[in-house]
């Protein structure tokens, strides 16, 4: 729960909120984040939630700009926003209400001999080298790498079972060969329960944190000599451009990533997104152009 004092004007309403996210089992980060995001926008405005209009809401996106929020950040706190308002108070304050356009940033690509140098250098370690094979190999999420258990390896079919954090991104993911060499290497070293997680936490039942492995990644970056900040989703998104340089369609990396459209796909390219469709076709086939010609061995 949040540390914050709830205003006295806004406890009952927000005490609903408590209740319908409580009632909805979200993980203790989500409910946080909820209930933060919810509190910040209630003490800025300053009065009950009951007597909001879309110009409050306006007034603090306008707010979180100036402070220079990201736009991931933003677009959460407006489905923050929507959550308490449309269904929990069943108002409609966001019926007139223009949801900005989330802003996409092309992260770093690793070359080939930097992936290289990654794996060798995490090889030392039978643990590290599976989770950066995971998300190179496989191009896994974080979430879904932390949470994977033995049971959702199939070895005679060579596949992985991702049960991903969002349901409509589960998906079968076929294994690369240097992934099942690197995945029985680590079997040898730990053997496998079906039930058990690949990466257990410090606790029993528990997982690895995302935090942990994100600050491990990045330090083996660093030991490997690599001067860009490097991250599990710097893995997944390298091997995909990798992928675009050896000739896969974009259809093919949207499959791969788990990407339910193929437009949150070709925003891994440096392509703006307000452009007219034949002018941006031109610019995705400039973009793969380029791609291949860095990128391809």
């Amino acid at each position: 729960m949040i540390d914050t004092e709830v205003p006295k004007k806004n406890k009952s309403s927000f005490e609903k909120l408590v209740k319908v996210i409580r009632q909805r089992n979200y993980k203790k980060a989500t409910e946080y984040t909820y209930l933060r995001y919810n509190l910040d926008f209630l003490l800025f405005a300053d009065k009950p939630a009951e007597k909001v209009v879309t110009k409050d809401i306006e007034k603090y996106i306008e707010y979180l700009r100036k402070k220079k929020v990201s736009s991931s950040t933003i677009q959460i706190n407006i489905s923050s926003l929507k959550m308490f308002f449309e269904e929990v108070l069943d108002m409609n304050v966001f019926e007139d209400f223009r949801r900005p356009a989330r802003e996409y940033k092309t992260p770093k690509v690793l070359n080939q001999k930097e992936i290289t140098l990654l794996l060798e250098t995490a090889s030392e370690s039978p643990r590290s080298h599976l989770l950066c094979a995971l998300a190179y190999y496989a191009g896994l999420r974080v979430g879904e790498i932390i949470r994977l258990k033995w049971g959702q390896f199939d070895l005679s079919k060579k596949t992985i079972k991702v049960d991903s954090p969002i349901p409509t991104q589960n998906r079968t993911v076929l294994m690369d060969g240097e992934l099942q060499k690197i995945l029985k290497k680590f079997e040898k070293e730990v053997g496998t329960e079906k039930s058990s997680y690949l990466f257990p936490g410090k606790y029993q039942g528990t997982h690895l944190t995302s935090r942990n492995v994100e600050r491990l990644v990045g330090d083996l970056a660093k030991f490997a000599g690599i001067k860009a900040q490097v991250t599990l989703f710097t893995l997944r998104h390298s091997r995909a451009i990798h992928q675009l340089a050896e000739g896969k369609s974009l259809e093919d990396i949207r499959e791969f990533l788990g990407h339910k459209s193929l437009a949150t796909t070709e925003s891994y390219l440096p392509i703006r997104k307000n452009l007219r469709p034949q002018v941006r076709q031109k610019h995705i086939q400039d973009a793969l152009k380029e791609i291949k010609k860095k990128y391809k061995y």
